[in-house]
């Protein structure tokens, strides 16, 4: 007759045996949780600073394409407004030297619709002159802003690109372990933690004195006494959790001193 397998042993491994393995890997899956969250806590912060800094340096570029646009069409108004005023000289001049009323009033309509354009185009570009000032305060305090960013940046991504290193070793060593561990436990036992898992960040929970210490609710008593002889694992009514009996510590003492 051949020796039984692992896996035959470890199905077969009575349940105080079973409980160690559990805790511990119970308290291996909490530590790598925090590990979880701060490695999210360091990626999240740089994540949100480089985001910061591109979203300001595309501000940036959009305020100076559309201040350089302003600039020309400020620009172009002004040689308008120029050319204008030369205009406006030349039909005075016109108008100064008219023969006849018929003359003197095409020149005098002439002078007047020329000076409405110049009125119409001066409101523009004092509307423009407006909004490019607008513009430039918005790049200088961007820029400024940027230059905030980019340096606190530079700070932090040396120690927090570090402290992922270190937290990206620390989770593979606790991965590690992990297999270990887990591969003490029953195949049906481990895959129902797991499920478990799922649902509960802590997937195990001791009983004490009739009341899981997961949720805190009592269990049926039925099932406490149960419990009791230690026969196989239970699932808490009331959180699902595995639960299994854990002898207070002043009765085992006093039931055997060598155990307390």
């Amino acid at each position: 007759m051949g020796l039984p397998s692992n896996k035959e042993t470890k199905e077969h491994v009575s349940i105080r045996d079973q409980i160690p393995p559990l805790e511990e890997l119970s308290a291996i899956d909490v530590d790598l949780r925090r590990i979880e969250e701060q490695l999210g806590k360091h990626r999240g912060q740089l994540a949100g600073m480089r985001s910061e800094v591109k979203s300001l340096e595309d501000r940036l570029k959009v305020d100076r394409e559309s201040l350089s646009a302003m600039d020309k069409t400020r620009s172009e108004l002004q040689i308008e407004l120029r050319q204008m005023a030369n205009q406006i000289e030349r039909s005075r001049e016109k108008l100064n030297r008219s023969r006849n009323e018929r003359e003197s009033m095409a020149a005098q309509r002439e002078v007047e619709e020329l000076r409405k354009l110049v009125r119409d185009r001066e409101e523009e570009l004092e509307r423009l002159t407006g909004a490019a000032d607008g513009a430039r305060t918005s790049i200088s305090d961007a820029d400024g802003k940027l230059t905030d960013v980019s340096r606190a940046l530079e700070g932090t991504a040396p120690g927090a690109t570090e402290s992922l290193a270190t937290l990206e070793a620390e989770k593979a060593v606790r991965l590690e372990e992990r297999a270990k561990v887990a591969s003490k436990l029953p195949s049906t036992l481990y895959r129902r933690y797991e499920s478990i898992r799922t649902r509960r960040p802590v997937a195990i929970a001791r009983v004490t004195n009739g009341t899981c210490q997961g949720c805190h609710m009592s269990i049926p008593p039925m099932m406490f006494q149960q419990m009791r002889h230690m026969d196989e694992f239970k699932q808490c009514p009331s959180c699902i959790r595995i639960i299994y009996y854990h002898v207070p510590l002043e009765t085992a003492s006093s039931a055997d001193p060598s155990r307390a």
